[in-house]
């Protein structure tokens, strides 16, 4: 397809901005940063300010995770209106942060995307996702709220990252329950309109730690992606294992030929929520402390890919 046929496809599926800056098409550097303002600078460094990978918890981060699960364990998000209703909660709360978010429709659904801009000139992006749906009768505690409060945190911390080499889109996927549907036609609009995915990183259940030992696996991920794991993990005091399971929404990426990863709790190891996928998958099951060492983890791998160097 050519590159208008490519925007008209995009903007019929929410995601034009994306369409827009492959297109070289973008308007001003700060446009939808959600940053608070922070202005493009040739150096890299946003103009200035700090430009560090966090390792140390946010203050915040405890009751943001856990406000975030309760929140949205609250009830099933399978049906179409408990989805719009989830849907509505995830735009209130990423506008909160200062982004501008967005629906992606498509038929059946439609997925949430903000956007965080680079600091530099740059059609190059990463992706972070978790998807919101549920399996009907569960209130989806650990599948899949611990990875959208994750997104959630990230969109939170990284805005303070002044030096972005890459676009970050942050993305809550519809109907992965149902096949990866949501994160399927996201992947298929960016692959169409050409746009420069250069990683996306998903989070689906990272809310059960019964052996306490920290250790989350990385589904199917390039040798380079998994040694930005294993350096975050050193960093934050986490261990990682390398997995191929490609059950989740990172496959619908590595399907359009991008390089994509998935963190999860160990679920290849056995050490994983029995309440999946089951009524009792509730917020109370949810291990506040290993959540907040997947909060910690993703937002020093994505703050390291975005351009941030280490502490």
């Amino acid at each position: 397809m050519n590159r208008a046929g490519a925007i008209r496809t995009a903007i019929q599926t929410g995601a034009l901005a994306v369409a827009l800056a492959a297109a070289g098409c973008a308007g001003d550097d700060d446009a939808g940063d959600g940053d608070g303002g922070l202005d493009g600078g040739a150096d890299g460094d946003g103009g200035g300010g700090a430009c560090l990978a966090p390792v140390t918890e946010p203050a915040w981060l405890a009751a943001d995770l856990a406000r975030h699960v309760g929140d949205l364990a609250a009830t099933p998000r399978a049906s179409a209106a408990q989805r719009a209703a989830t849907r509505a909660y995830l735009v209130t709360e990423l506008e909160a942060l200062g982004y501008a978010p967005r629906l992606a429709t498509y038929e059946s659904g439609a997925n949430v995307v903000a956007e965080l801009t680079a600091t530099v000139a740059t059609d190059t992006w990463l992706v972070l996702g978790a998807h919101f749906d549920t399996v009907t009768g569960s209130p989806g505690a650990n599948d899949n709220a611990t990875g959208v409060a994750v997104v959630l945190a990230a969109a939170r911390a990284l805005q303070a990252v002044s030096c972005r080499d890459h676009h970050l889109a942050l993305v809550l996927f519809d109907q992965e329950e149902v096949g990866l549907i949501g994160s399927g036609m996201y992947a298929a609009a960016a692959r169409q309109a050409g746009v420069d995915i250069v990683a996306a990183h998903t989070i689906d259940q990272a809310g059960w730690d019964m052996d306490d030992d920290l250790r989350f696996e990385i589904e199917r991920p390039t040798a380079a992606l998994f040694a930005q794991y294993q350096a975050a993990a050193s960093a934050v005091g986490a261990q990682v294992v390398s997995t191929q399971i490609g059950t989740t929404d990172h496959q619908s990426f590595r399907d359009q030929g991008y390089a994509a990863a998935g963190l999860t709790e160990e679920y290849v190891s056995g050490d994983t929520t029995p309440h999946y996928p089951q009524p009792g998958d509730v917020a109370a099951t949810v291990d506040g402390p290993y959540h907040r060492v997947a909060a910690r983890l993703v937002i020093h791998v994505l703050a390291r890919a975005l351009g941030a160097p280490p502490p």
